[in-house]
C-alpha cells in the first residue's frame, strides 16, 4: 500500500477517529459485493434508497463504516486505487443517518436544461474538487467529515476539513463550477448515462447486463454516437433506448446513408423506428 495512504490511515487511527468508505458501486468488480463477501458490511447506508432515485439504488453510492480498517480486503482496495472504487474519510463521530442526509442534500446538480447527479463518490471528481475549493467551501462540501483520502488518478492525496460540522441547505455549490479534464468528463458522462439507463429502462438494462458487461455495451453505443456526430444528450439517450431492444437494435435504418448529415440521419431513423415500433406508436397515438 502506498506510504501516503498508510500514513493517513495510521494517523486517523492514532487520533481514534471513525473511518468510512464512500463507495462508487459502478466500479468493476463491484466493491459492495466484495465487501459483503469479506464480512465488512455491518453498518452501511445505500444513499439512493428511500429517495426519488430508489430505482437506481443498486448502482448508487454507499457509505460503509469500517469496523476493521486492518482487514485484508481494505488493504487490497488501498493497493488498487486505479479501480476508482471510491474514497476513505474519517470523523470524530459518525452518525450514518446524519451523514447520509448531508450527501443527499448535495446529490443534485443545478442545471437549467436537466437534472443530473453529482458524482461525489467518484474519487477523481472529489479529489479535484476538494483540492480546488477554498477552505470555507471545502467545509460545506465535507460537512462532518474530518479528513479525506482520495486517489486523483496519479497519487493519493489527503485533505483535511478545517471546520467539520453540519451545513444545512441552502448553500452555495461552487464545486459544480469546476471544469473537469476531458477524460474525466467523458467518464462522468458514461456513468451518468449508466444511471439514466437503470432509472428509466431498468428491466431492459438488467436483462442486457445478464448477457454482457454493461460498460462495454455503453462504450460501443457512445462510439456509434461519436461516429455519427450525435452530440446532444437527447440523441444519445434515443440511441441507448432503442439499442436496448434487440429487434430494433438490428434495424437496417441505423446504418448511415452516404453523404447523409447527422440531422438527416437522426430524422430518418426516428421516422423508420416509429413505424417499426408499435409500442411507440401507441404511446403517441
Amino acid at each position: 500500500m502506498n506510504e501516503i495512504a498508510q500514513r493517513w490511515l495510521d494517523d486517523q487511527q492514532s487520533q481514534e477517529r471513525e473511518l468510512l468508505l464512500i463507495v462508487d458501486r459502478l466500479a468493476e468488480p463491484d466493491p459492495i459485493v466484495e465487501l459483503f463477501g469479506a464480512g465488512l458490511m455491518q453498518d452501511y447506508v445505500n444513499l439512493f434508497q428511500g429517495t426519488e432515485f430508489a430505482d437506481m439504488a443498486e448502482v448508487g453510492p454507499w457509505l460503509v463504516r469500517l469496523s476493521n480498517p486492518e482487514a485484508e480486503f481494505i488493504q487490497t482496495l488501498l493497493d488498487t486505487p486505479e479501480r476508482d472504487w471510491g474514497w476513505l474519510v474519517s470523523a470524530e463521530h459518525v452518525d450514518l443517518t446524519v451523514l447520509a442526509q448531508h450527501w443527499r442534500d448535495r446529490m443534485l446538480v443545478d442545471e437549467e436544461d436537466q437534472r443530473s447527479l453529482y458524482r461525489f463518490q467518484d474519487n477523481r471528481v472529489i479529489a479535484r474538487h476538494l483540492d480546488a475549493l477554498t477552505e470555507q467551501h471545502r467545509s460545506i462540501l465535507l460537512g462532518p467529515i474530518t479528513s479525506a483520502l482520495c486517489w486523483d488518478c496519479n497519487t493519493w492525496i489527503t485533505i483535511d476539513n478545517p471546520r467539520p460540522g453540519l451545513y444545512p441547505a441552502p448553500f452555495a455549490k461552487p464545486w459544480q463550477e469546476i471544469a473537469e479534464p476531458e477524460a474525466v468528463t467523458q467518464e462522468i458522462q458514461r456513468h451518468n448515462l449508466e444511471l439514466w439507463l437503470w432509472q428509466n429502462h431498468s428491466a431492459a438494462t438488467a436483462q442486457l447486463a445478464e448477457t454482457q458487461p454493461l460498460s462495454s455495451w455503453l462504450d460501443a453505443q457512445l462510439g456509434k454516437a461519436k461516429s455519427w456526430q450525435w452530440q446532444s444528450l437527447e440523441r444519445i439517450q434515443y440511441l441507448l433506448r432503442y439499442q436496448l431492444d434487440p429487434a430494433l437494435a438490428a434495424h437496417p435504418a441505423w446504418t448511415p446513408v452516404e453523404n447523409e448529415t447527422a440531422d438527416a440521419h437522426f430524422a430518418r431513423i426516428s421516422k423508420e423506428l416509429f413505424t417499426a415500433n408499435p409500442v411507440e406508436r401507441s404511446d403517441q397515438g
